[in-house]
């Protein structure tokens, strides 16, 4: 059991490393990596237990708390892939479970450490509680998540295997809850050896898990690669045929389907939001993003980051000239805030880049603009 133990928690490090490398930041991105996190430390407090804590009852019998963040985490990603504009945050309350679990490991194992020995009592208590705890949140959860993507028909196959097959792996363990119950009810005298199966095959199925996430993540690359260069040497024959016919095909293609987005970037002002990602935009507006990953880079001839940013300098401009024209005092870098871009200095190279003058440039000429507009509307008074 101790080598499964090291072998996943080794396989969930190069796991959550190798998912912060490839893949985009966007909020469910950080759902996987923080399940990845979990099943590590899990392992590791486990393979420190096995290796250095003497007291038999404590290393095979004490539950840890960390499992109880499985479920939720599952369920959590599953909503981000299929709601649109969902908060984590609005789903706090999924992990009281783990912490109160937190809570109750904890002060259990200070108890034990200030009187010297293990109350077995106590333990039995506690594992009882966390058990029960454990079971009814990794079983609640995973269930939820495969009834929303099983629910929800735009679903990408790549998302919907990972998500069931972790939730079916998680369903899996705590099912191991129910047939060590009936083993030991029938076989009490093996209770060691039936507690380590269950166990063992608990953490073989963590390990498969964090396999499930690396294989999703690389297969969503090689889908991505896939595409681009299918596009790209669709873009290739169609310009030696015929370079005029590239855009024809690309309006007939997408003609419909870029204004139904543009109209959702323009009309709910996602632009706004500063860290706005492909995937997210795609889950926003209900279109592929490889679709929209091709419209912007075919069609309209732009990355995905310029034509977000052409929207956010815009909005800044129309702030400006409202403040402007009411006397109102700027402060460029809270009106760039608002309009969605996330640092100062992203601002000043993409409104450079975009409009040709520095901020400071573009509002110089805007009150040069309005004084020269005061002062002929003063003549022409006078005349």
């Amino acid at each position: 059991m101790q080598y499964i133990v090291i072998i996943g928690a080794f396989q969930a490090l190069v796991a959550l490393w190798l998912l912060q490398v490839k893949e985009k930041k966007a909020g469910s991105s950080y759902l996987f990596i923080f399940l990845l996190s979990a099943i590590a430390v899990h392992l590791i407090i486990k393979f420190v237990i096995f290796n250095f804590i003497p007291d038999e009852s404590i290393r095979q019998q004490m539950n840890t708390f960390i499992g109880a963040c499985y479920g939720p985490l599952i369920y959590l990603y599953a909503l981000s892939k299929t709601k649109k504009e969902f908060s984590v945050t609005s789903k706090w309350y999924v992990f009281l479970p783990l912490f109160v679990l937190m809570i109750g490991y904890l002060t259990v194992s200070c108890v034990f450490f200030v009187l010297n020995h293990v109350d077995q009592k106590l333990l039995d208590l506690y594992n009882e509680f966390s058990l029960i705890i454990l079971f009814a949140v990794n079983s609640y959860y995973p269930l939820k998540a495969v009834l929303i993507i099983n629910k929800n028909k735009n679903l990408e196959k790549v998302e919907y295997d990972v998500i069931s097959r972790i939730s079916y792996c998680i369903l899996l363990m705590e099912s191991g809850v129910i047939a060590s119950k009936i083993l030991l009810y029938f076989s009490p005298e093996e209770a060691q050896i039936i507690n380590i199966s269950i166990r063992s095959i608990a953490y073989f199925l963590l390990l498969v898990i964090c396999l499930l996430i690396v294989r999703k993540s690389l297969k969503t690359e090689i889908e991505s690669l896939e595409e681009v260069n299918s596009n790209d040497s669709l873009k290739i024959i169609i310009n030696k045929d015929n370079p005029a016919l590239n855009t024809i095909d690309y309006e007939v293609k997408f003609n419909e389907l870029w204004q139904k987005m543009d109209e959702s970037v323009k009309v709910q002002e996602l632009f706004r939001d500063c860290d706005l990602t492909l995937d997210q935009l795609a889950l926003k507006t209900e279109i592929n993003k490889y679709q929209i990953s091709e419209m912007l880079n075919g069609y309209k001839h732009k990355p995905f980051y310029r034509y977000i940013n052409e929207y956010r300098i815009e909005y800044f401009k129309i702030m400006v000239k409202k403040a402007i024209e009411k006397d109102e005092s700027i402060n460029f870098l809270s009106f760039a805030y608002e309009a969605g871009f996330k640092s100062k200095s992203s601002f000043n190279r993409y409104f450079k880049e975009i409009i040709g003058k520095t901020p400071s440039e573009y509002y110089k000429s805007l009150i040069k603009e309005k004084t020269f507009r005061s002062i002929s509307e003063q003549k022409f008074g006078l005349s």
